[in-house]
């Protein structure tokens, strides 16, 4: 089945209130994994209520307390997406009840949720959105081990992007650009040298370009511009893909002008987690326990800290872009 059929068939029709959603939040996620999900919505999904909107401005405040009403926005929600196709009746009617009682679930009922088809869920899910949220501005991609600041990320999309040209970030990042006619925004923690796996759960039988992955944001949390979403959404049938998504969002964008690709080291994103410092925007790799543990040291210090204690396991690096693609990251 082609994309755009797929696409029509993801779920229910579109709320009317999802016109008004600004900032997607897209977790991909497995149907067996209710659990991480629950983890999400107790913890840092909660924080978009520290977005609030002043004289038509959006602006961040720590406004999150452990007893009390978290406010909802409606310019920015967070979905869980899951492939249903082939589910058992027990495990369907699991998620339906999910999705009654979180009213979050993006369910694409022509994909068979498994590795192998990460991209095409991604591409799927893409497809929905232009779709659906008429208003979208950015879309932020994340798995379900990942620990996300989806409010500071807002805040810093409102204040910076797509040009991300202002000196309170510029110690953070690196960028492929320095115009400030962007039209779009690309942003994560990029790797360039990547070597393309042979054999093993990442290998990539189809892959003819070069000897390495094209430069890429790492799949445990990126942000993309809704022109992105548009392009892909509109060429899905016509864009390869491969066995990872984030690879595969490398590729599909590396042919377009004029998009700001930017590298921020506050992405903790890798295979394994570098450690934790309270500056950090997206961590991944993290499990339930850690989780509660970032929760309840940010709620603890009124979102000062996000770290019990703040510790470094491999050091980070600074992109070069000025540079081949294999020397980008040392």
């Amino acid at each position: 089945m082609d994309c755009v059929a797929a696409s029509q068939q993801l779920a229910k029709e579109a709320p009317s209130n999802f016109d008004k959603i600004e900032y997607a939040v897209l977790v991909l996620s497995g149907p067996e994994y209710e659990a991480k999900r629950d983890v999400i919505r107790a913890t840092w999904a909660k924080f978009v209520g520290n977005i609030f909107i002043e004289n038509e401005v959006k602006l961040y405040k720590w406004n999150h307390t452990w007893v009390g009403h978290t406010p909802q926005r409606d310019f920015i929600k967070v979905f869980f997406v899951v492939g249903t196709q082939g589910l058992t009746g027990v495990m369907s009617e699991r998620l339906k009840s999910e999705h009654i009682r979180s009213d979050d679930l993006l369910l694409l009922d022509n994909l068979e949720d498994s590795y192998k088809n990460l991209a095409v869920k991604l591409k799927y899910s893409l497809q929905w959105a232009q779709s659906h949220l008429k208003s979208l501005k950015y879309l932020i991609k994340c798995d379900d081990d990942s620990f996300l600041r989806v409010d500071l990320i807002v805040k810093d999309l409102e204040a910076f992007a797509p040009n991300m040209n202002d000196p309170e970030i510029h110690k953070h990042i690196t960028k492929k650009h320095s115009s400030n006619e962007n039209k779009g925004l690309y942003w994560g923690y990029f790797d360039g040298r990547a070597r393309v796996y042979l054999n093993g759960k990442w290998e990539e039988k189809d892959w003819f370009l070069c000897d390495t992955y094209l430069p890429y944001a790492l799949g445990g949390g990126y942000i993309i511009s809704k022109s992105i979403v548009d392009y892909i959404a509109r060429n899905a049938d016509f864009l390869s893909h491969y066995n990872s998504e984030d690879v595969s969002m490398g590729v599909w964008t590396a042919a377009l002008e004029g998009i700001n690709r930017v590298h921020d080291i506050r992405f903790d994103t890798q295979w394994k987690s570098r450690g934790c410092e309270n500056n950090m925007l997206v961590r991944h790799k993290q499990t339930i326990i850690d989780m509660f543990q970032m929760y309840r040291s940010l709620v603890d210090s009124h979102g000062e800290k996000l770290c019990r204690t703040e510790i470094a396991l491999s050091k980070y690096y600074f992109y070069d872009w000025n540079v081949l693609p294999s020397l980008c990251c040392k």
